[in-house]
């Protein structure tokens, strides 16, 4: 399963893009939601497991460069 995430600046334009997605073969896969500046209990809990992970062997961490180097092979970014 892949999963697409677009964002429209304006309600107008989200409203046209579901109806034309409603009268094709996805019409029953379409989820909406308002994005939020607040982050879950969630995503908050797995940042400090990960922060903690990376300060109990930062080697285990990747640079930027080395993050760029593997998105660009593997998806050509």
């Amino acid at each position: 399963m892949k999963t697409i995430t677009i964002q429209l600046q304006n309600d107008k334009d989200a409203e046209l893009l579901m109806d034309l997605l409603r009268i094709t073969k996805f019409e029953s896969d379409i989820e909406t939601f308002e994005e939020s500046d607040t982050i879950s209990g969630e995503e908050l809990n797995v940042f400090n497991e990960r922060v903690e992970e990376y300060r109990k062997d930062p080697s285990k961490g990747k640079d930027l460069q080395e993050v760029k180097k593997i998105l660009k092979g593997k998806y050509g970014v």
